[in-house]
């Protein structure tokens, strides 16, 4: 997924828009030890501490600086495209999966519903219930004859 990259760019562009010159901020820490940052200098109860937040790129060109918020503006659109795309064909899964369950449902009731299959042909149309086949009785062992030994 692209969104750590489009996060760098993100961060990028940020760094690109902060202004050259350099801003003072004070870290200041009560006697509780609580931290805040600040701009104006720390109470004299507090220990402070002069925190340095001149931008590590002083140097901005302001034609990249536009091409990469071009560049994270299509980012975020071909994302946002892709997610679009992607939400649609998860509906239409769930629509196909809904649609073979409420058939499968159908066929079940009809199934149900079905009625029992009557065979008629008794003395005068009585039902005749099916009955299963009867197994055939067991063949008799061939006997061997008295006259003829080892047969």
């Amino acid at each position: 997924m692209r969104a750590p990259g489009f996060a760098a760019l993100l961060a990028l562009a940020a760094l690109a828009a902060a202004p050259a010159a350099a801003q003072e901020f004070y870290r200041c820490t009560s006697p509780d030890g609580k931290v805040t940052y600040q701009q104006a200098p720390c109470p004299k109860s507090d220990e402070a501490r002069k925190v340095d937040a001149t931008p590590a790129n002083t140097d901005v060109d302001m034609s990249k600086r536009e091409e990469l918020l071009r560049k994270g503006d299509e980012a975020g659109r071909r994302l946002e495209e892709r997610a679009a795309r992607e939400a649609e064909e998860a509906r239409r899964r769930r629509e196909r999966a809904e649609q073979e369950a409420r058939l499968e449902r159908e066929a079940q009731e009809r199934e149900a519903m079905r009625e029992p299959v009557v065979i008629y042909g008794g003395w005068p149309n009585r039902p005749v219930q099916p009955q299963p086949p009867r197994p055939l009785p067991p063949r008799p062992a061939p006997r061997s004859s008295p006259s003829t030994p080892g047969r």
